[in-house]
């Protein structure tokens, strides 16, 4: 369905680059064949619904397309998208894949930002333009302006009237039509770029996989500016044909009964998220509110992004059992921004039954098609280990990364060749093979040393937080500050919201001090407990064990102590 105003835009741009190095007709295709039918929907709070049509989508992407060239010049462009939930990004997104620009998502400026992160990315991923809500404006232009207080890239409002704007000192250099950026728990985040072939790999995997097709119904609350939710909340299911409902994360942060209900109203068949998400329905949906809830159209139920404690989709599955929810839907998987996003974790068994007796996470069942692309190495010497041997995961196939943009260094160390001539993506995650589950550790950066043998961060926090239900293992952070001795460490951990512990804390330190002692000989020196939402995050919502250990350093005896709970 060629239109004449996406000609006039769009001439000659597919002889700048190769016909399938963009998602172009990937994304018209599908647009087209659900013209007339809703393909993504905007909820707002309580009822309150926008839907689009393939058409009333194309549409929207187009005027953008106008209003770029009108202002930006001639494209393709490379645009940082620093925008809020719903139309404001969706339309940009399709914009760009049709224009067959880049386009780079971020979580749009807090008052805790880095100096310079918003210039740091513009650079390193030569900018056109940044898109903002006006909002947010006067806060990105700041960051862009370098020492001397020249604004070094223009600023484009997504929500007010734009004039024709300077250009950018960046030399724009489309290298991909998607530039995603690592969770960040450094002081800037890294840039991956996700080629189209990349992209369609990997969502024929889930495809496969999972089963994502043109009957999908999605429920999606992630931020677009990870991959989670822009590859499995937005862009799979489109590729894929089917209709996706976008919801504000803080929606579901402030009501997790409005991720179920949604699902439950427009029939959901695919939906998921991290562990504490599954967590937060747990504790704060009460019963009396589920009467009403069916969910028995929800058959893929995913929980990544972070280790999952291993009762975590049992107890999820039965609690919910009386709304309709099949017991093989909710299961575990994992993911990373260089490998586009999905790499293991299918559905097919009850998650009550998908656990094993000697660990504390929830693994991920494999397929011979996943396990074939995971090696477990050692960290030091790269060798291959044997399957139920602790080691760094590596990874290789049609969906990994090849580097970082701007960073040699880092690229080097984490995109490897093997003697024999293999590519391999380091992970930095620790795991093993065991049966045909896939169990991840935790990161290689995040462990605590006792007589030559490394202990996850995660399997001391899920142990701490045993000794009282008010301790949540999801917000908790285990850490070797610095100069401390083999085996000892620091453990910081927050309590639930609304919950307040049974004992005293100095008797819930005492047990927490004996409990990790007595399991792995490590000694807590010092163990905070704090209130909800003290620990540093990242955009994510991973805690930051690496920042509140260089904070710890240079301020051990004050961090955090007004947030302690007495």
């Amino acid at each position: 369905m060629e239109s004449d105003t996406r000609n006039s835009h769009l001439k000659g741009w597919e002889s700048r680059l190769e016909k399938r190095s963009s998602l172009r007709e990937d994304v018209l295709d599908v647009l087209e064949a659900r013209a007339g039918t809703r393909q993504i929907s905007v909820l707002g709070r309580g009822d309150r619904a926008t839907h689009y049509t393939g058409s009333q989508l194309l549409e929207g992407a187009e005027r953008c397309l106008k209003d770029w060239a009108s202002c930006l010049g001639d494209g393709p462009h490379v645009l940082i998208a620093a925008l809020p939930f719903g139309e404001a990004f969706l339309f940009p997104l399709l914009a760009s894949l049709i224009g067959e620009g880049c386009l780079v998502p971020i979580a749009p400026p807090r008052p805790t930002d880095p100096p310079g992160r918003m210039r740091h990315i513009a650079q390193t991923c030569g900018a056109t333009a940044v898109l903002c809500t006006s909002a947010h404006q006067a806060a990105i232009m700041a960051q862009l302006c370098d020492e001397e207080g020249k604004q070094l890239c223009p600023v484009y409002l997504v929500d007010g009237p734009n004039v024709t704007l300077t250009s950018s000192v960046f030399t724009p250099r489309v290298v991909a039509p998607i530039i995603q950026h690592t969770s960040g728990s450094t002081r800037f985040p890294k840039a991956v770029p996700i080629t189209a072939q990349q992209l369609r790999a990997n969502c024929a995997l889930v495809q496969r996989l999972w089963g994502v097709n043109a009957e999908t119904v999605t429920v999606n609350w992630l931020p677009h500016y990870h991959d989670m939710g822009l590859m499995g909340g937005i862009l799979y299911t489109l590729l894929s044909g089917g209709q996706s409902l976008q919801m504000s994360p803080f929606e579901m942060i402030r009501s997790p009964l409005s991720w179920l209900q949604a699902i439950s109203t427009y029939r959901a068949t695919f939906s998921g998220g991290p562990a504490f998400a599954f967590q937060e329905c747990l504790t704060r949906v009460p019963e009396s509110a589920c009467d009403a809830l069916d969910l028995s159209s929800w058959r893929r139920a995913f929980c990544g992004a972070e280790p999952i404690p291993s009762d975590l989709l049992g107890r999820f599955s039965e609690r919910f059992a009386r709304q309709g929810l099949d017991p093989k839907a909710a299961f575990a998987c994992y993911g990373m921004a260089e490998y586009t996003l999905f790499i293991a974790g299918e559905p097919g068994i009850a998650a009550a039954e998908a656990t094993l007796s000697d660990t504390t996470v929830a693994p991920c069942l494999l397929s011979a098609e996943t396990r074939a692309n995971i090696r477990i190495s050692d960290p030091q010497t790269g060798d291959a280990l044997p399957d139920g041997a602790t080691g760094e995961l590596w990874l290789h196939g049609a969906s990994a990364g090849t580097a970082y943009l701007g960073q040699p260094e880092d690229s080097a160390q984490t995109f490897v060749q093997t003697a024999d001539g293999g590519s391999w993506l380091r992970t930095g995650d620790l795991g093993r093979i065991e049966s045909r589950f896939l169990v991840i550790s935790g990161r290689l950066k995040d462990t605590v040393i006792v007589n030559g043998q490394n202990v996850a961060a995660a399997e001391i926090e899920w142990l701490a937080a045993k000794e009282d239900a008010a301790l949540n293992p999801m917000a908790a952070a285990v850490f070797v500050p610095p100069d401390a001795i083999n085996g000892h460490a620091a453990l910081f951990i927050e309590v639930r919201q609304g919950m307040t512990p049974q004992r005293s804390p100095d008797q819930l330190v005492s047990a927490i001090r004996r409990a990790v002692a007595g399991t792995y000989s490590i000694v807590l020196d010092d163990i905070r407990i704090l209130a909800r939402g003290t620990l540093p995050r990242t955009s994510s919502g991973k805690i930051r064990r690496q920042v509140l250990a260089t904070s710890y350093a240079s301020n051990p005896n004050d961090l955090f102590r007004r947030k302690e709970l007495q």
